[in-house]
């Protein structure tokens, strides 16, 4: 959103202050224009000028003036300089040979001094009808304006009404079921941010929905069989007076209880994760001191674990999920290895690395992502207790750990490895 509003204040700015400019500049050049057209009285003055001149040479200067005056229909009269009154401030330019023009409202009158005879020539010219100015140029260019800004915005506006119709699209189909959808994004958006919250959105509301169903066939497929096992262990009690059969079908029932109360445990466990880690403030965590407290407590199955912490290695999270976290990989691997499991922790620039390897027979490419769902399980499942929640509860703390879980092959102990990446 930030970016949105940047872009807004930008691009307002930028056509108030551009087109503003161009339309001042536009104006002041028409003025400029009309301003330096020609002076309509110029032609007045450098006649009267010639005129004042010839005629202050002139002995009969009035004669001169009445024969003049009839070939010409422009009025000019002669009189004494005594006659003009003049203020002060037009006295002494006015002697200096500059004409005064005085405005009336029948006409405009032009005075040439005639220095030599003190006499004032007067042209009398008819009122010059002055250029009416155009008044609905400012008006125009108002509308120019307002438009030009109107249309910049549109311009602004267009590719946000276009990826809210492509969020709304895209929205509206997730909502009818295809949980597939996403936005394309980019980083030119002005709602990459939301963009990006909702694809990260969509894309845990499908895992949720994704584990939900297989949480349900799970819970239908690993709690039938105990269930039916205690409607058949309750019969076979009803039936019986038996102290023996009573007594072992009694010890069945409760080894039945135990494995669904152990289930459903595992079953809530997982589905607290999100809802925990997002309720969990967050901290440092020295994956190396909690890694040597998990290894600490690993049971002695006479499998030997190589681990020697080094250097600095902390992480951002919660530091039980991830001692969870820890634990179900040795778990794993302790259940699949055959002599040796191997703990490392590498660094680069930017990415921490949590390592377990083990000799055990090792994970198929085809079958690894699979693994990582609930109640997956490898081909030797059946010799191996467990439900096949392991590494799916530790793909969902990596996942929500902003960590990234890949299964390879363990080069050094030809077996499995797990290898955890954090961002630091």
């Amino acid at each position: 959103m930030p970016k949105l509003t940047l872009s807004l204040l930008l691009v307002i700015f930028v056509a108030v202050i551009g087109i503003g400019g161009l339309l001042d500049n536009f104006f002041n050049q028409y003025q400029s224009q009309q301003v330096d057209e020609i002076d309509e009285l110029s032609s007045y003055r450098l006649l009267g000028k010639s005129l004042a001149a010839t005629l202050d040479k002139q002995e009969m200067a009035q004669k001169f003036i009445a024969e003049w005056q009839q070939q010409f229909e422009l009025e000019v009269t002669l009189t004494q300089f005594e006659d003009l009154f003049l203020p002060d401030s037009l006295q002494q330019s006015f002697t200096a040979g500059e004409p005064v023009v005085f405005e009336t409202n029948d006409n405009i009158s032009l005075h040439f001094l005639l220095p030599l005879q003190q006499k004032v020539l007067t042209l009398s010219v008819p009122l010059i009808k002055q250029k009416h100015t155009d008044s609905s140029l400012p008006l125009i260019l108002t509308g120019i304006f307002y438009f030009g800004i109107l249309l910049v915005v549109l311009v602004w506006l267009y590719p946000l009404i276009k990826q809210l119709r492509q969020l709304r699209k895209t929205t509206k189909a997730f909502g009818e079921g295809q949980l597939q959808k996403r936005i394309v994004t980019s980083s030119a958006s002005y709602i990459n941010d939301i963009e990006v919250e909702f694809n990260h959105m969509a894309q845990r509301i499908e895992a949720l929905i994704s584990d939900n169903k297989l949480l349900s066939d799970a819970v239908a497929h690993d709690l039938r069989t105990p269930l039916a096992r205690l409607r058949f262990g309750i019969e076979v009690l009803q039936e019986t007076d038996n102290p023996e059969t009573r007594a072992k079908y009694q010890h069945h029932l409760s080894r039945d209880i135990d494995e669904m109360e152990r289930l459903v445990n595992i079953l809530l466990s997982y589905a607290r994760i999100e809802q925990s880690m997002m309720a969990t403030e967050q901290q440092n965590v020295d994956l190396n001191e909690l890694t040597s407290q998990c290894v600490g407590m690993v049971a002695d199955d006479g499998k030997v674990i190589h681990w020697c912490a080094e250097g600095d290695a902390t992480v951002v999270g919660d530091v039980n999920y991830l001692s969870m976290l820890i634990n179900n990989l040795l778990s794993n691997a302790q259940q699949y290895a055959d002599k040796e499991i191997v703990i490392k922790i590498e660094r680069s620039n930017s990415q921490l690395q949590f390592i377990v390897s083990d000799d055990g027979p090792g994970i198929p490419k085809e079958k690894r992502n699979e693994l990582l769902k609930p109640f997956v399980r490898g081909d030797q499942a059946h010799e191996k207790p467990g439900y096949g929640m392991g590494l799916a509860i530790v793909a969902r703390i990596a996942q929500l750990h902003q960590a990234t879980l890949t299964i390879g092959d363990a080069d050094e102990l030809g077996g499995a490895q797990f290898c955890l990446s954090f961002k630091y």
